[in-house]
């Protein structure tokens, strides 16, 4: 399996839903949601085909996220280790532990890096 496409995340916290747009490429993450939360990452293909990985987000100043937070005036930053097997899409959402809280993630596999459809 490759890890490398676009995605779309469709997350749900204690105080909301949301969505992001996602590109893992080369072992690079990088993704948005609309509301400006930026989020910036690494990961690496491990031989069971599983992901592991530390995905930087970055809420802007005055955000509130799904969690419940809001961040101050000089934004939130924060990192979430990742963890996911090689059969993640067989599943309906799988949980994140981050530093403000849990989410509920359901990832979307939109298209391989580098197809040309």
């Amino acid at each position: 399996m490759t890890w490398d496409g676009f995605y779309a995340g469709y997350m749900s916290g204690l105080n909301g839903q949301g969505f992001a747009m996602f590109v893992f490429a080369n072992g690079v993450i990088v993704g948005s949601d609309p509301l400006g939360v930026e989020f910036d990452g690494t990961y690496t293909t491990l031989q069971d085909g599983s992901l592991k990985g530390d995905l930087k987000v970055k809420i802007p100043a005055g955000g509130v996220v799904i969690q419940g937070a809001t961040a101050g005036p000089s934004g939130m930053t924060y990192h979430v280790p990742l963890a996911f097997a090689a059969d993640v899409f067989a599943f309906d959402f799988l949980k994140i532990e981050t530093p403000l809280g849990p989410v509920n993630l359901r990832m979307k596999k939109l298209r391989e890096w580098g197809d040309s459809q």
